[in-house]
Parts: structure tokens; C-alpha cells; sequence
């Protein structure tokens, strides 16, 4: 076996450490999404240096920290503005500081603005 390979191995071993850290990370960012939680938050967290766990995180889920909170947070935010909620109460609901930063969320990953939406 050679050493990428049992890298790979042990890194996809759910009883693993790396495991337990990137779990507990997104259990993290799934609660608290509305705090809209730093890398140096989340790090402390689950006992990791924020550079460690961009590292990490991005090996493991495929995408950073940071674009894993605004995917959640996104998701969020369709779901409310699909119920009906106002753009505005949706942009504080979410944890953003106001609707210009949920539209530029959303120009960003939807291509649209959320009034489109």
C-alpha cells in the first residue's frame, strides 16, 4: 500500500479524528449559521488553528468553511422567502446585517437577486 493510500484510508475512517473535527464543524456552522460564526470561532471550537481547519474542512467536505455557512445560510434564506417573509425580516433571520448582503449572496450563487427569487 502505498502512502496516499493509507492516507486516504485512515482519512475516510468515520472514527478518525479528522472526522470527528470536520463533524463537529459543520454541526457548528448547521446550529449557529445565524452568528454567522468566523474561521478563528469555529477553530477554536473544535481545537483546531483556522488554518488547520480550512485545511481540513476543505479536504474533507470539498469546499471551505466559509462557502459551506453561506450555503446553509442561502438555504435558509430560500426557505423563508418561499414562506412569504419579507426580505428584509429574512436578511436578519439569516444573520446577515441587512438585504444587501443577502442579495449579494444570492447574486452570487443563484444568479438572481432574491426579489427574483
Amino acid at each position: 500500500m502505498n502512502a496516499q493510500t493509507a492516507i486516504l484510508k485512515k482519512d475516510i475512517t468515520p472514527e478518525g479524528g479528522d472526522y470527528e473535527v470536520v463533524r463537529r464543524a459543520i454541526e457548528k456552522i448547521s446550529l449557529d449559521y445565524r452568528d454567522q460564526p468566523s474561521l478563528e470561532i469555529l477553530a477554536a471550537e473544535v481545537g483546531e488553528t483556522p488554518t488547520g481547519l480550512q485545511k481540513l474542512f476543505t479536504r474533507w467536505a470539498g469546499l471551505s468553511p466559509k462557502a459551506f455557512l453561506q450555503a446553509v445560510t442561502l438555504d435558509h434564506a430560500r426557505k423563508l422567502l418561499d414562506s412569504g417573509m419579507p426580505l428584509l425580516e429574512a436578511s436578519f433571520e439569516v444573520g446577515m446585517s441587512g438585504p444587501g448582503r443577502l442579495h449579494d449572496l444570492f447574486v452570487t450563487h443563484e444568479a438572481m437577486s432574491p426579489g427574483d427569487y
